[in-house]
């Protein structure tokens, strides 16, 4: 349990450097670009990323779940590099399949071109195998250094709408080195082994199974981007990517636990302790539920005064996709306890691409009926689309791993905090004529303080656990 929460505490420490990042850049880029450079950034981002789809395919899922379950060094190691092959194998098809595309268009196609090493730094991506390894600290500490590499480059040297191509290399230039440094301890991990044909081909059909849903994913979240782009307008595409970028920011913490948890699942179903994976589940769940319906009602609360001062009075209509958007953040928690640690840990790979299927027809239909006439404010109600049925299906396909009337006990319990959250915090917005940035952190500061005070007035389990934890720490210092 120790080396989960030490795993879970350094994934944690980056995700919180993934929010420090965009509160850094992200006001600063959308003042730069503008609407326009940030739509156009948006709009090339969302093609080039169908295409790191097919490079990056299920890998971080299955890659990490079968490095968790090999015992020794020798059967490690022809894990690994027979799944690396087939992920070389795979980007080397989708270069050729790119410059293909390439050759098609004209319009931001210089854009384009320097998205190649995007693909390339994809192409390279082995975080899996530290991931199944549940050696989380070296990819943490290389992604601190990538992110912090990043945001100095970005002040130095984009300074107007027209730097956006160096904007880009920026981005792909520090993915791609940051890929390459996490090569240097593998390779002292890990000998080379030959691997057959025939050991490549047994990734295959468990890759594509998982890849149907990432792929699924795509559908609503890529596509439904472009079609807002080809029907609305890019300015449409920046409101909506700049929503969705705020909801990531508080998504990290939440998927930090997929991340953490997938291996140490996998490890114990395929040592058939059951016992052991409930009690993770039990957890995990109550833990997801207790941070990330307050997160969902608190961003609601803050989101009109918090667009004004990080994006700018040319982004205010990004404050109504905020509150539409802010339920993805408790959906995507949930889809990370039954999808990720429960249904794919336990090899139930088909039932997680039904849910997520499903949501994404489901999402892309929403979208299609609706962008004509809603433009972001319809391609935002499909994402909650696709994430609330997702979630939901995958909830009844992992109900015997978890206590329904549980759930609902806490559910309702954390709603109820989290509505006074909500109340507490737009309520100040209105009272207080402060200026923008003082008015979030008040905000924050005493939607924080009513949430607490209220878990501790129900006396919550959890947190008078940690409570129970903390004191016993600081009864063994002194003693």
């Amino acid at each position: 349990m120790s080396k989960l929460i030490s795993n879970y505490l350094f994934t944690v420490i980056y995700q919180v450097l993934l929010m420090i990042t965009p509160l850094i850049t992200t006001p600063y880029i959308a003042r730069i670009l503008k609407a326009e450079g940030v739509g156009i950034d948006a709009y090339v981002a969302s093609i080039v990323q169908l295409f790191i789809v097919f490079i990056v395919l299920s890998l971080p899922k299955y890659g990490s779940r079968q490095i968790a379950v090999r015992q020794n060094q020798q059967d490690t190691s022809k894990e690994f590099w027979s799944i690396f092959t087939f992920q070389s194998i795979v980007a080397v098809l989708n270069f050729a399949a790119y410059f293909i595309f390439l050759m098609t268009i004209t319009e931001h196609k210089e854009l384009f071109y320097l998205h190649l090493l995007t693909l390339l730094a994809y192409s390279f991506d082995i975080s899996w195998y530290f991931i199944g390894k549940e050696q989380i600290k070296k990819i943490t500490l290389r992604n601190v250094f990538v992110k912090i590499t990043g945001i100095i480059l970005i002040f130095t040297f984009v300074k107007e709408i027209d730097d956006l191509p160096i904007y880009i290399i920026i981005n792909a230039a520090t993915l791609l080195v940051g890929q390459l440094i996490m090569w240097v301890p593998i390779l002292k991990e890990i000998k080379f082994v030959r691997v057959t044909l025939k050991e490549i081909k047994t990734h295959i059909s468990p890759i594509l199974v998982l890849f149907l849903p990432e792929l699924m994913i795509q559908v609503y979240v890529l596509v439904n981007r472009i079609i807002l782009g080809n029907i609305s307008g890019e300015v449409e595409v920046g409101y909506y990517n700049q929503a969705n970028k705020i909801i990531k920011i508080v998504l990290g913490v939440i998927s930090s636990l997929g991340i953490v948890l997938l291996p140490r699942m996998a490890s114990e179903f395929s040592k058939g302790n059951h016992e052991a994976m409930q009690k993770y589940i039990k957890y995990t769940l109550q833990f997801v539920l207790l941070i990330s319906i307050p997160m969902m009602f608190g961003m609601m609360g803050i989101a009109p005064n918090l667009v004004v001062w990080f994006l700018g009075n040319e982004f205010l209509d990004v404050s109504t996709l905020l509150v539409i958007m802010s339920p993805v953040i408790l959906f995507v928690g949930l889809a990370n306890v039954f999808g990720i640690q429960v249904l794919i840990s336990t090899n139930q790979q088909n039932k997680y691409s039904i849910a997520i299927t499903i949501g994404a027809v489901l999402s892309l239909v929403t979208n299609f009926f609706l962008v004509y006439s809603l433009a972001s404010v319809a391609t935002t109600i499909a994402l909650l689309v696709a994430e609330a049925t997702g979630a939901l299906i995958q909830m009844y396909f992992a109900r015997k791993y978890f206590n329904f009337k549980e759930f609902l006990v806490l559910l309702f319990k954390y709603t109820v905090l989290g509505l006074l959250v909500f109340a507490s915090v737009r309520g100040i917005g209105y009272a207080l004529d402060i200026t923008p940035i003082l008015l979030t952190v008040v905000q924050l500061i005493v939607g924080v303080f009513i949430y607490l005070l209220g878990l501790i007035i129900i006396k919550d389990s959890m947190v008078f656990n940690v409570i129970r934890i903390i004191k016993g720490r600081v009864s063994k210092s002194q003693g």
